[in-house]
């Protein structure tokens, strides 16, 4: 009964019969609406609590937060002149995009090194990136990138030099490795401390991570975790169908 009451109220959130802001029927009321216990209401509002829906004030009810969130498209951010993805992807939000970055050499861990298939302790150059809108922290980005396939080349540090923002396809393009295949691997997970911290997020928020690789042929050119706080992320992924035969 408490998912059929959260369908329900989530139902009237979708069609606007509830608007941002507006405040939810309270638990006694639903409880006599639906023929259930207080309990049970409380439990459909844990659940709408959950799916980031609502926002619930101590001894003041439940409300509906706006949710409208950033759709992130896969296919845009991996192309030759990519432009800004994420800051298109803030605007069509109406939201104000807005990123910092630190980059500094370091050795590479053991998963680093697996995944770009060179030595532990190895050197990369990382790069950490904060995408924010409205000044708020939406993602976290750690990318790695082999010094033995980028040092001394004018992309060896990815936000200096003439290549500086032209994303991956472009500057591993201008060394003359142009990427063949990105992989990306999704799953969500609970963050951890400092990523809660920097993200800002809600207790019990959990976040979505994807592990992206990029190749030219066989050979790794990079890889990166990238964070999404997911209350606040939607993915996308088109992908084509072969042609019939």
């Amino acid at each position: 009964m408490y998912e059929r009451i959260a369908d329900a109220l989530r139902e009237q959130m979708i069609s606007g019969s509830l608007q941002p802001g507006d405040r939810l029927p309270t638990q006694d009321a639903l409880s006599e609406s639906f023929g259930v216990s207080r309990i049970v209401a409380r439990r459909a509002f844990d659940i709408l609590e959950a799916e980031g829906l609502i926002d619930r004030v101590r001894g003041g009810g439940a409300f509906v937060r706006r949710y409208q969130p950033l759709v992130r498209r896969s296919a845009l951010h991996y192309k030759s002149n990519p432009g800004a993805p994420f800051a298109e992807e803030a605007l069509a939000s109406e939201r104000i995009p807005s990123y910092s970055h630190d980059t500094h050499p370091e050795r590479a861990s053991a998963d680093i090194a697996t995944r770009l298939r060179i030595p532990v302790g190895a050197d990369v150059m990382r790069t950490d990136y904060v995408s924010r809108a409205n000044d708020e922290p939406m993602m976290l980005v750690h990318s790695y990138e082999p010094l033995a396939i980028t040092k001394s080349t004018n992309i060896e540090r990815p936000e200096e030099g003439p290549y500086m923002g032209a994303g991956l396809i472009d500057r591993f393009t201008a060394i003359g490795k142009r990427p063949t295949t990105v992989v990306e691997r999704l799953r969500a997970r609970m963050p951890r401390p400092s990523e809660t911290a920097q993200l800002q997020l809600r207790p019990g928020t959990p976040v979505m991570v994807i592990v992206r690789t990029t190749y030219h042929e066989d050979t790794p050119l990079e890889t990166a975790d990238l964070l999404l706080d997911a209350h606040r992320f939607e993915l996308e992924y088109a992908l084509k169908v072969d042609p019939s035969q």
